[in-house]
């Protein structure tokens, strides 16, 4: 379509009187203090058709259509995010758009990867949202599913941070969850998922043990992990584990994620009974690829880091994470006594019940671990000649880029030496 450029003079002479134009006194630019200089102005008609697709857009959504990018664009900015999620996404897929309603929706969060396509971020956040508010009472397969439809392909990564439990006190009530089977088989290309079993809040229907793991749904999770062939990053937190609990999680996790990476299980109080059922049900070839492994606050002893040791010496861990965990010297002699034969780059024994008495172990290892970047011995009781002791190897150990003794009982003067070597490492490091 043309638009003409020019006005015929019988047409001007009609519409425009010239003596009164004449009588106007000349403006020289535009008056700042008036916002509606242009209110009298129509808009152009490409704007005016953009907008009429905007407010018709449920009943003829029209956006491929629309042939120039900056017209595309300029419909996105306008566009309801009113609009059912499934009806949008089968459309758009610009991340203009997809910004614009995750930073609507959760004005308060923001993706810590910015690099991702924007609809990935949004269907991430917006399943985790869904299943963290269903309840098994009101559960709807049908529902589930349409949802789980909507959702799958763009879900590489989700986070539960909770899972409403049943409000049923009956015994008898097998499933205290929605069934996580369903949910994880749906999700071909999920890479990482972290979930708990804790519960936010309950309201005024609580009951003693209402947030507590059925067996039934831990079978159903590891139905799904068992099909979740992608996964390289499993964390379940905060949720009581027991060993018959862990020999499920194990076995599936040996089955179903042979490109698993990252293992965390911190706060889940299962003691060295658990550890000792999880490890003996993984085979000598399971979790080949494993490198994280997170085992904070669950009530281990000397007796299942001792365990522990065999098989992550046999594992390419580089980050090993055991605070909160009272395995007291003959714990920590089991594990400084492996990381020469493991490439250990972060190693956090913070709150461990260590004393001096892993002296000689721990200035073995500092020297031998060449791999070693960060170790964290916080909170534990050392002395003041194991710290002089660490100060005076300090300067052969140019690897070492965090080392944390705060709270040990090591002099403020030692540890301020200390910390200036572990800069200066830092500092040649990023020069180089």
């Amino acid at each position: 379509m043309k638009y003409p450029n020019t006005v015929d003079r019988n047409a001007l002479k009609a519409y425009i009187d010239v003596r009164v134009v004449r009588r106007q006194k000349p403006q020289n630019g535009l008056n700042s203090l008036d916002l509606k200089w242009n209110s009298d102005t129509p808009e152009p008609l490409k704007i005016l058709c953009i907008q009429a697709l905007a407010e018709n857009w449920t009943a003829i959504p029209v956006y491929s259509e629309v042939i120039f990018s900056v017209d595309r664009n300029y419909l996105l900015d306008i566009l309801s995010l009113n609009i059912p999620v499934a009806d949008l996404s089968a459309k758009i897929q610009d991340d203009i758009f997809w910004e614009r309603f995750f930073m609507s929706k959760w004005p308060q969060c923001c993706p810590q990867d910015k690099s991702r396509r924007w609809i990935k971020a949004f269907m991430e956040k917006y399943l985790a949202e869904k299943l963290e508010n269903m309840k098994i009472d009101e559960y709807e397969e049908e529902s589930l599913g349409q949802l789980l439809e909507l959702c799958a392909p763009h879900v590489e990564n989700l986070i539960l941070n909770q899972l409403q439990p049943t409000m049923s006190p009956d015994p008898d009530h097998n499933d205290h969850v929605i069934p996580l089977n369903v949910v994880l088989s749906s999700l071909q290309e999920l890479r990482k998922l972290d979930l708990t079993f804790d519960i936010k809040n309950v309201g005024t229907s609580f009951y003693l043990g209402c947030a507590n793991i059925s067996t039934n749904d831990i079978k159903r999770l590891t139905e799904g992990l068992a099909k979740c062939f992608e996964l390289q990053d499993f964390r379940l937190h905060s949720s009581k584990l027991d060993a018959e609990t862990l020999k499920l999680l194990a076995v599936a996790l040996d089955k179903g994620c042979p490109n698993l990476e990252i293992l965390s299980l911190p706060h889940c109080r299962f003691g060295d009974a658990g550890l000792v059922a999880f490890i003996e049900a993984l085979g000598s070839d399971s979790l080949p690829n494993i490198h994280t492994l997170v085992l904070t606050n669950n009530f281990l002893s000397f007796e299942g880091i001792l365990d522990l040791s065999t098989v992550i010496k046999r594992r390419k861990i580089q980050k090993l994470d055991l605070r909160l965990n009272p395995i007291k010297t003959n714990g920590a002699h089991a594990i400084l006594g492996i990381l020469k034969d493991i490439p250990i780059k972060e190693l956090n024994l913070s709150c461990c019940s260590l004393d001096s008495e892993i002296e000689f172990l721990l200035l073995k290892a500092l020297k031998e671990c060449k791999s070693l970047e960060k170790l964290n011995l916080s909170v534990n009781r050392f002395t003041h000649e194991l710290g002089e002791n660490i100060m005076e190897i300090m300067p052969k150990i140019t690897n070492l880029l965090e080392f944390d003794l705060r709270n040990t009982d090591v002099s403020t003067i030692s540890r301020m030496i200390i910390d200036d070597y572990v800069l200066k490492n830092r500092l040649r490091k990023n020069k180089n």
